[in-house]
Protein backbone atom coordinates (compact mmCIF):
# COMPACT_ATOMS: atom_id res chain seq x y z
CA UNK A 1 0.00 0.00 0.00
CA UNK A 2 1.44 3.13 -1.23
CA UNK A 3 1.00 6.15 1.51
CA UNK A 4 0.90 10.27 -0.08
CA UNK A 5 2.49 13.44 2.41
CA UNK A 6 0.02 16.14 2.62
CA UNK A 7 2.11 17.87 0.26
CA UNK A 8 2.20 14.71 -2.58
CA UNK A 9 -0.36 13.57 -4.73
CA UNK A 10 -0.83 9.94 -5.76
CA UNK A 11 1.04 10.67 -8.30
CA UNK A 12 3.93 12.18 -6.42
CA UNK A 13 3.39 15.51 -7.43
CA UNK A 14 3.57 18.20 -4.94
CA UNK A 15 0.50 19.95 -4.46
CA UNK A 16 -0.98 23.23 -2.15
CA UNK A 17 -0.45 22.23 1.66
CA UNK A 18 -4.13 21.47 3.23
CA UNK A 19 -5.77 24.69 4.07
CA UNK A 20 -8.21 24.95 7.28
CA UNK A 21 -11.34 25.12 4.77
CA UNK A 22 -9.94 21.69 3.56
CA UNK A 23 -10.42 20.27 6.95
CA UNK A 24 -13.79 21.38 7.53
CA UNK A 25 -14.42 20.06 3.71
CA UNK A 26 -13.32 16.58 5.62
CA UNK A 27 -15.17 16.89 8.48
CA UNK A 28 -18.32 18.01 7.47
CA UNK A 29 -18.37 20.85 9.70
CA UNK A 30 -17.52 25.05 9.86
CA UNK A 31 -13.86 26.35 9.52
CA UNK A 32 -15.19 28.53 12.60
CA UNK A 33 -15.62 25.16 14.21
CA UNK A 34 -12.05 24.02 13.34
CA UNK A 35 -10.79 27.13 14.50
CA UNK A 36 -12.19 26.39 18.10
CA UNK A 37 -11.13 22.83 18.43
CA UNK A 38 -7.75 23.49 17.01
CA UNK A 39 -7.47 26.18 19.92
CA UNK A 40 -9.31 24.22 22.82
CA UNK A 41 -12.00 25.36 22.89
CA UNK A 42 -14.21 22.87 25.87
CA UNK A 43 -17.97 23.61 24.63
CA UNK A 44 -17.15 22.20 21.23
CA UNK A 45 -19.27 18.57 20.89
CA UNK A 46 -17.11 15.92 21.41
CA UNK A 47 -18.44 14.46 17.86
CA UNK A 48 -17.26 17.32 16.37
CA UNK A 49 -13.90 17.14 18.12
CA UNK A 50 -13.84 14.16 16.94
CA UNK A 51 -14.78 14.80 13.36
CA UNK A 52 -12.05 17.78 12.90
CA UNK A 53 -8.87 15.74 14.52
CA UNK A 54 -9.43 12.78 12.05
CA UNK A 55 -9.89 14.87 9.18
CA UNK A 56 -6.53 16.80 10.77
CA UNK A 57 -5.01 13.02 10.77
CA UNK A 58 -6.25 12.47 7.40
CA UNK A 59 -4.79 15.50 5.91
CA UNK A 60 -1.52 15.92 7.59
CA UNK A 61 -2.98 19.72 8.36
CA UNK A 62 -1.02 21.45 10.78
CA UNK A 63 -1.56 25.24 11.29
CA UNK A 64 0.06 28.33 12.27
CA UNK A 65 -0.53 30.19 15.03
CA UNK A 66 -0.92 33.96 14.02
CA UNK A 67 1.56 35.06 16.22
CA UNK A 68 4.94 33.79 17.06
CA UNK A 69 7.17 34.51 19.58
CA UNK A 70 10.75 34.43 18.06
CA UNK A 71 14.16 34.44 18.67
CA UNK A 72 17.12 33.85 15.85
CA UNK A 73 14.30 32.88 13.66
CA UNK A 74 13.31 30.11 16.36
CA UNK A 75 9.48 29.48 18.55
CA UNK A 76 10.26 30.38 22.17
CA UNK A 77 7.00 28.82 23.08
CA UNK A 78 6.79 25.48 24.49
CA UNK A 79 4.17 22.84 25.51
CA UNK A 80 3.56 20.71 28.28
CA UNK A 81 0.47 18.21 28.08
CA UNK A 82 -0.39 16.80 31.81
CA UNK A 83 -3.08 14.25 32.82
CA UNK A 84 -5.13 17.19 34.26
CA UNK A 85 -5.49 15.69 38.10
CA UNK A 86 -3.59 17.52 41.17
CA UNK A 87 -1.57 14.93 42.70
CA UNK A 88 1.92 16.31 43.91
CA UNK A 89 4.46 14.63 41.95
CA UNK A 90 3.05 15.49 38.38
CA UNK A 91 1.80 18.93 39.43
CA UNK A 92 5.28 19.71 40.91
CA UNK A 93 7.30 18.41 37.88
CA UNK A 94 5.16 21.16 35.73
CA UNK A 95 5.65 23.76 37.47
CA UNK A 96 9.30 23.02 38.22
CA UNK A 97 9.73 23.04 33.87
CA UNK A 98 7.11 25.94 33.56
CA UNK A 99 9.96 28.12 36.10
CA UNK A 100 12.78 26.83 34.48
CA UNK A 101 11.57 27.78 30.81
CA UNK A 102 10.80 31.06 31.90
CA UNK A 103 13.69 31.63 33.14
CA UNK A 104 15.83 30.39 30.01
CA UNK A 105 13.50 32.76 28.32
CA UNK A 106 11.04 30.84 27.20
CA UNK A 107 6.73 30.42 27.55
CA UNK A 108 5.09 27.69 28.09
CA UNK A 109 1.49 26.34 26.63
CA UNK A 110 -0.67 24.35 29.01
CA UNK A 111 -2.97 21.49 27.56
CA UNK A 112 -4.42 19.16 30.17
CA UNK A 113 -5.80 15.87 29.66
CA UNK A 114 -9.06 13.92 31.54
CA UNK A 115 -8.27 11.56 34.58
CA UNK A 116 -8.86 8.77 31.90
CA UNK A 117 -7.27 9.58 28.69
CA UNK A 118 -8.07 8.20 25.22
CA UNK A 119 -5.84 8.57 22.48
CA UNK A 120 -8.22 10.80 20.71
CA UNK A 121 -7.68 13.73 23.79
CA UNK A 122 -3.82 13.17 23.28
CA UNK A 123 -4.45 14.15 19.88
CA UNK A 124 -6.22 16.83 20.66
CA UNK A 125 -3.91 18.13 23.11
CA UNK A 126 -1.03 17.66 20.73
CA UNK A 127 -2.87 18.98 17.61
CA UNK A 128 -4.10 22.65 19.79
CA UNK A 129 -0.44 23.02 20.77
CA UNK A 130 1.18 22.30 17.18
CA UNK A 131 -1.13 24.74 16.15
CA UNK A 132 1.05 27.52 18.66
CA UNK A 133 4.43 26.82 16.46
CA UNK A 134 5.69 25.19 19.88
CA UNK A 135 9.25 23.97 19.52
CA UNK A 136 8.70 20.85 21.66
CA UNK A 137 6.23 19.41 23.28
CA UNK A 138 6.55 17.78 26.98
CA UNK A 139 4.40 15.17 28.14
CA UNK A 140 4.26 14.63 31.83
CA UNK A 141 2.67 11.09 32.70
CA UNK A 142 3.85 8.38 35.09
CA UNK A 143 0.02 7.07 33.97
CA UNK A 144 0.20 4.13 31.48
CA UNK A 145 -2.76 5.28 29.81
CA UNK A 146 -1.07 8.29 28.79
CA UNK A 147 1.96 6.27 27.73
CA UNK A 148 -0.63 3.66 25.61
CA UNK A 149 -2.03 6.70 23.83
CA UNK A 150 1.52 7.96 22.65
CA UNK A 151 2.14 4.55 21.48
CA UNK A 152 -1.35 4.65 19.20
CA UNK A 153 -1.08 7.92 18.18
CA UNK A 154 -1.81 8.39 14.33
CA UNK A 155 -1.42 12.26 14.54
CA UNK A 156 2.15 13.57 13.01
CA UNK A 157 4.17 15.44 15.54
CA UNK A 158 6.70 17.57 14.46
CA UNK A 159 8.24 18.63 16.99
CA UNK A 160 10.71 17.02 19.64
CA UNK A 161 8.29 14.96 22.47
CA UNK A 162 9.87 14.66 26.15
CA UNK A 163 8.08 11.92 28.55
CA UNK A 164 8.47 13.35 32.14
CA UNK A 165 8.07 11.37 35.01
CA UNK A 166 7.97 8.07 33.59
CA UNK A 167 10.28 5.79 33.08
CA UNK A 168 11.50 5.51 29.07
CA UNK A 169 9.49 1.99 28.01
CA UNK A 170 8.07 0.39 24.53
CA UNK A 171 5.45 3.04 24.45
CA UNK A 172 7.47 6.37 25.44
CA UNK A 173 9.90 4.86 22.27
CA UNK A 174 7.02 5.18 19.92
CA UNK A 175 8.13 6.81 16.33
CA UNK A 176 5.15 9.57 16.97
CA UNK A 177 7.86 12.25 16.42
CA UNK A 178 11.17 13.12 15.05
CA UNK A 179 12.95 12.04 18.60
CA UNK A 180 10.96 10.74 22.33
CA UNK A 181 13.41 10.93 25.48
CA UNK A 182 12.04 10.40 28.94
CA UNK A 183 13.39 12.31 31.94
CA UNK A 184 12.50 10.45 35.62
CA UNK A 185 13.48 10.07 39.43
CA UNK A 186 15.03 6.39 40.03
CA UNK A 187 11.62 5.22 41.33
CA UNK A 188 13.66 1.84 42.01
CA UNK A 189 16.73 3.63 43.98
CA UNK A 190 14.01 5.54 45.94
CA UNK A 191 12.61 2.01 47.01
CA UNK A 192 15.47 0.58 48.07
CA UNK A 193 16.81 3.82 50.34
CA UNK A 194 13.43 3.20 52.07
CA UNK A 195 13.88 -0.73 52.28
CA UNK A 196 17.25 -0.57 53.02
CA UNK A 197 16.54 1.83 55.88
CA UNK A 198 14.16 -0.58 57.34
CA UNK A 199 16.25 -3.89 57.07
CA UNK A 200 19.16 -1.62 59.06
CA UNK A 201 16.69 -0.92 62.10
CA UNK A 202 16.20 -4.82 62.28
CA UNK A 203 12.45 -4.62 60.68
CA UNK A 204 11.27 -7.44 58.92
CA UNK A 205 7.32 -7.59 58.92
CA UNK A 206 6.87 -5.18 56.40
CA UNK A 207 3.36 -4.10 54.35
CA UNK A 208 3.61 -2.09 51.18
CA UNK A 209 0.25 0.25 50.12
CA UNK A 210 0.56 0.25 46.94
CA UNK A 211 -0.70 3.34 44.58
CA UNK A 212 -2.84 2.61 41.70
CA UNK A 213 -1.81 -0.09 39.15
CA UNK A 214 -2.66 2.73 36.59
CA UNK A 215 0.64 4.75 37.57
CA UNK A 216 3.77 3.50 36.41
CA UNK A 217 5.35 4.98 39.90
CA UNK A 218 3.31 2.86 41.90
CA UNK A 219 3.91 -0.43 39.40
CA UNK A 220 8.11 0.42 40.06
CA UNK A 221 7.94 0.86 43.28
CA UNK A 222 5.83 -2.10 43.93
CA UNK A 223 8.03 -4.55 42.44
CA UNK A 224 10.99 -3.46 43.70
CA UNK A 225 9.65 -3.72 47.02
CA UNK A 226 8.62 -7.53 46.50
CA UNK A 227 11.63 -8.01 44.69
CA UNK A 228 13.71 -6.67 47.69
CA UNK A 229 11.53 -8.51 50.50
CA UNK A 230 12.02 -11.84 48.46
CA UNK A 231 15.79 -11.12 47.86
CA UNK A 232 15.74 -11.33 52.06
CA UNK A 233 13.92 -14.60 52.26
CA UNK A 234 10.79 -12.28 53.46
CA UNK A 235 6.97 -12.90 52.34
CA UNK A 236 5.70 -9.55 50.64
CA UNK A 237 2.39 -8.35 51.69
CA UNK A 238 1.08 -5.74 49.15
CA UNK A 239 -2.42 -3.64 49.73
CA UNK A 240 -3.94 -1.72 47.03
CA UNK A 241 -4.01 2.28 47.85
CA UNK A 242 -5.07 5.17 45.25
CA UNK A 243 -2.78 7.61 46.46
CA UNK A 244 -5.11 9.53 48.70
CA UNK A 245 -5.38 9.65 52.56
CA UNK A 246 -8.79 7.86 52.63
CA UNK A 247 -7.43 4.83 50.72
CA UNK A 248 -4.12 4.65 53.08
CA UNK A 249 -6.28 5.24 56.26
CA UNK A 250 -8.61 1.85 55.07
CA UNK A 251 -5.55 -0.31 54.05
CA UNK A 252 -4.08 0.53 57.60
CA UNK A 253 -7.46 -0.81 59.28
CA UNK A 254 -7.05 -4.18 58.02
CA UNK A 255 -3.54 -5.01 58.93
CA UNK A 256 -2.77 -6.87 61.87
CA UNK A 257 -0.57 -4.72 64.04
CA UNK A 258 0.72 -7.91 65.84
CA UNK A 259 1.89 -9.56 62.96
CA UNK A 260 4.02 -6.43 61.15
CA UNK A 261 6.54 -4.05 62.36
CA UNK A 262 6.38 -1.60 59.41
CA UNK A 263 4.69 0.07 56.69
CA UNK A 264 5.84 1.38 53.97
CA UNK A 265 3.27 3.64 52.21
CA UNK A 266 3.51 4.24 47.98
CA UNK A 267 3.45 7.93 48.62
CA UNK A 268 2.76 10.51 51.56
CA UNK A 269 -0.92 11.26 51.35
CA UNK A 270 -1.28 7.44 52.27
CA UNK A 271 0.77 7.51 55.18
CA UNK A 272 -0.80 10.42 56.56
CA UNK A 273 -3.86 7.65 56.35
CA UNK A 274 -1.60 5.44 58.06
CA UNK A 275 -0.96 7.41 60.88
CA UNK A 276 -4.15 8.56 61.36
CA UNK A 277 -5.52 4.88 61.49
CA UNK A 278 -3.02 4.05 63.54
CA UNK A 279 -3.27 6.96 66.56
CA UNK A 280 -7.20 5.98 66.62
CA UNK A 281 -6.26 2.37 67.36
CA UNK A 282 -3.66 3.70 70.09
CA UNK A 283 -0.28 2.60 68.71
CA UNK A 284 2.48 4.56 69.08
CA UNK A 285 4.77 5.43 65.86
CA UNK A 286 7.51 4.44 65.85
CA UNK A 287 7.48 2.68 68.96
CA UNK A 288 4.93 0.22 67.96
CA UNK A 289 5.40 0.18 64.76
CA UNK A 290 7.05 2.51 61.65
CA UNK A 291 5.67 4.01 58.97
CA UNK A 292 7.80 5.40 56.18
CA UNK A 293 6.64 7.23 52.98
CA UNK A 294 7.60 8.48 49.37
CA UNK A 295 7.51 11.94 48.18
CA UNK A 296 8.45 14.47 50.75
CA UNK A 297 5.56 16.38 50.12
CA UNK A 298 5.98 20.49 52.04
CA UNK A 299 3.57 19.17 55.33
CA UNK A 300 5.61 15.71 55.51
CA UNK A 301 7.78 17.32 58.03
CA UNK A 302 4.72 18.15 60.06
CA UNK A 303 2.86 15.00 60.01
CA UNK A 304 2.37 13.39 63.40
CA UNK A 305 5.11 11.98 63.80
CA UNK A 306 7.64 14.10 61.09
CA UNK A 307 7.46 11.39 58.36
CA UNK A 308 10.79 9.40 57.49
CA UNK A 309 9.78 10.00 53.19
CA UNK A 310 11.73 9.86 49.70
CA UNK A 311 12.43 13.33 48.67
CA UNK A 312 12.34 13.36 44.54
CA UNK A 313 14.14 16.96 43.84
CA UNK A 314 10.92 18.33 41.27
CA UNK A 315 12.78 21.61 40.83
CA UNK A 316 15.88 19.72 39.33
CA UNK A 317 13.51 17.57 37.43
CA UNK A 318 11.84 20.50 35.85
CA UNK A 319 15.22 21.96 34.96
CA UNK A 320 16.70 18.23 33.62
CA UNK A 321 13.52 18.39 31.46
CA UNK A 322 14.26 21.68 29.86
CA UNK A 323 17.93 20.74 29.37
CA UNK A 324 16.36 17.69 27.60
CA UNK A 325 14.36 19.79 24.93
CA UNK A 326 16.85 22.15 24.16
CA UNK A 327 19.05 19.42 23.23
CA UNK A 328 16.40 18.07 21.00
CA UNK A 329 15.71 20.80 19.25
CA UNK A 330 19.23 21.59 18.78
CA UNK A 331 19.63 17.99 16.89
CA UNK A 332 21.62 16.20 20.14
CA UNK A 333 19.96 12.58 20.64
CA UNK A 334 18.85 12.10 24.28
CA UNK A 335 17.85 9.16 25.75
CA UNK A 336 16.66 8.10 29.57
CA UNK A 337 17.80 10.56 32.18
CA UNK A 338 17.29 9.18 35.57
CA UNK A 339 17.66 11.43 38.90
CA UNK A 340 18.46 10.03 41.98
CA UNK A 341 16.33 10.82 44.77
CA UNK A 342 17.08 11.19 48.79
CA UNK A 343 15.64 9.42 51.77
CA UNK A 344 14.73 12.13 54.50
CA UNK A 345 14.89 10.67 57.62
CA UNK A 346 12.33 12.11 60.65
CA UNK A 347 10.72 10.40 63.60
CA UNK A 348 7.87 8.26 62.05
CA UNK A 349 10.92 5.02 61.56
Amino acid sequence: MTTTTALEDAGGKRRKAPTIFDVAERAGVSHQTVSRVINGDPTVREQYRSQVSDAVTELGYRPRAAARALAGGRSRALGIITAGDALYGPSSTAIGFERAARSAGYHVLLSTLPEDPRPVDLSGALTTLLAQDVASIVLVAADNRVLDALASLTVPVTVPVVVANAVQRDAARAPVAPSVAAVAIDQAAGTELVMRHLFDHGHRRIVHIAGPSVSQESEVRRSTYVRLMQESGLEPVVLDGDWTPASGFAAARTIDVHAVDAVFAGNDQMALGVLHAFADEGLRVPDDIAVVGFDDVPEAAHFTPPLTTVRQDFRAMGERVLETVRALVEGEPRDETLLVPELVVRRSA
